[in-house]
């Protein structure tokens, strides 16, 4: 007996960009026996011309011919295979490699075509038909990813795709478990017929509408951000502002403080939310260094300097950037007067800083990368030459920047010694690091949201196309978030990505 499985196959334009189903011109074969290489690629992804029947999590088959044939994708065409397994592989390079022992007859499958794919889709939906059928073991899949980007990816560098399925009768998609994606497909695995499309996660708007959010901050249950805040708290100034907190895992955001001159810089302890208060020229208002309690709300002037660009603080002491003075200061928690760290600092908007020593970038002011000791003393320059140095991280053995002039992000050993390239983006802006990954944003070209594997040099893109992403943060044991300042007024937000 022999039982047909109609087999829907969708090319739709992708929702964040162009796609078309296109491809080069691949085999539609299966071949006999044998290690055939189909199992698991390690995330480089597969030969979507290869074929085979290998076990889904790679090695011997077992041996024994495969069988199964079949046309090129369209209307009607039909791809045979048995109980010894079989490949198909269709125009756009979408494969279906059927393993030995998957389906215990005759199965016949027929192919068609839709126009529709999910929001995220980087790539052409295939409805796997009739729905709900299952294997006795996984089928593989090759679903290819024909986005257009706006700057060509480095050869390192990635989508963060996924092969997304629904539940039979549901549009509810979810990512499937294996998602070893290349820089043109996705190689995931099933175990039943349904609809799947190569998508990328969403990031989750936590605030949305705001007026060029910025500085973010984060504590074990908010997320804390500056902005203009939104249309209807609008005070007529448009160089005032908030900071705002919102609890973790939701999108109420209440502002903490009155409306203050242009908050740019935020950093939270365990009582009080710190940040620097631009000032303004209309009445004139000096720039500021401010914080207020978590609890009573109470807002609290530290101290009243230059134009404060930036801060940074530990257990004893605040740190913190004068964009006019050119100097890094530091002060005790409580206030005090403020000492200064390093003269001649450029315009020090971005801080990072480890139990001994600040580190920060001169911008287009010096185009330097800096360190000096939190007790004071010589400043070393890192790195020289560099292209509007923005955002600094930093650990234990190496200092990174991102450079806002040539898209580059750079490592350099704190020891001293050779710069070396991690990524070559458009224009780099945030950085944040978490273990051996390093996060950035790019406010150009493709508009990303990256995460840099340290240990691989692989670079994943976990979103695109974002409104002019700003800053970045990535707390130990949460997910990433970051600001997108938008490319209009009240058009900014403030997003939350968690990968599966």
């Amino acid at each position: 007996m022999t039982r047909t499985l109609f087999v829907v196959l969708a090319c739709a334009a992708a929702a964040l960009s162009s796609a078309s189903c296109g491809g080069t011109d691949k085999g539609n074969r299966a071949t006999g026996g044998g290690d055939t290489g189909s199992g698991t690629t390690g995330g480089g992804g597969t030969d979507s011309g290869t074929t085979g029947s290998g076990d889904a999590s790679g090695g011997d088959t077992g041996g024994g011919a495969t069988s199964g044939t079949g046309a090129q994708p369209g209307a009607g065409e039909q791809f045979s295979v048995d109980a010894q397994g079989g490949t198909f592989t269709a125009d756009d390079g979408f494969t279906i490699e059927v393993p030995p022992g998957a389906v215990n007859e005759n199965t016949v499958i027929t192919i068609q075509r839709i126009d529709e794919a999910p929001e995220g889709a980087v790539g052409p939906m295939y409805v796997l038909g009739p729905e709900g059928l299952t294997f006795e073991r996984p089928i593989t899949l090759t679903l290819p990813i024909t986005v257009e980007l706006r700057a060509e990816l480095g050869e390192s560098a990635v989508l963060g795709a996924y092969g997304f399925t629904a539940q039979e009768g549901s549009d509810d998609f979810a990512p499937l478990a294996r998602h070893d994606v290349s820089r043109d497909s996705v190689v995931t695995e099933t175990d039943r017929l349904s609809r799947i499309y190569p998508g990328m996660i969403l990031a989750t708007p936590m605030a949305s509408l705001h007026r060029y959010p910025s500085a973010l901050a984060a504590d074990a249950s908010f997320l804390y951000f500056a902005s203009g805040g939104t249309e209807d708290v609008a005070t007529g100034d448009n160089n005032d502002g908030f900071i705002y907190r919102v609890r973790l895992g939701t999108a109420e955001a209440e502002a903490m403080i009155p409306a203050d001159p242009d908050p740019k810089a935020l950093w939270v302890n365990d009582s009080h939310v710190y940040w620097a208060s631009g000032g303004d020229d209309d009445p004139v208002i000096p720039s500021a260094l401010r914080r207020v309690d978590k609890a009573t709300l109470e807002v609290e002037t530290l101290a009243q300097i230059g134009y404060v660009v930036s801060v940074i603080g530990d257990a004893s002491a605040l740190y913190f950037g004068d964009g006019d003075g050119e100097n890094l200061f530091t002060m005790p928690l409580d206030g005090g007067e403020p000492a200064v760290l390093a003269s001649g600092a450029g315009r020090p908007a971005y801080l990072a800083q480890d139990a001994e020593n600040l580190y920060w970038t001169g911008g287009a002011a010096t185009n330097k990368v800096y360190k000096v000791a939190k007790a004071g003393g010589e400043v070393t320059v890192i790195a020289d030459n560099e292209a509007e140095p923005a955002g600094i991280a930093v650990d234990a053995e190496f200092v990174y920047w991102a450079n806002a002039g040539d898209g580059g992000v750079f490592k350099a050993p704190i020891a001293g010694g050779q710069k070396t390239l991690i990524h070559r983006g458009d224009s780099m802006a945030g950085l944040a690091l978490r273990g051996s990954t390093l996060f950035s944003t790019d406010t150009r070209g493709n508009r990303s949201v990256n995460a840099h594997d340290l240990e691989s040099n692989r670079t994943v893109l976990l979103a695109f196309g974002q409104p002019v992403p700003w800053r970045v943060i990535a707390p130990e044991g949460q997910g990433v978030f970051w600001s997108n300042a938008g490319d209009y007024r009240y058009q900014g937000q403030v997003a939350s990505y968690h990968a599966p």
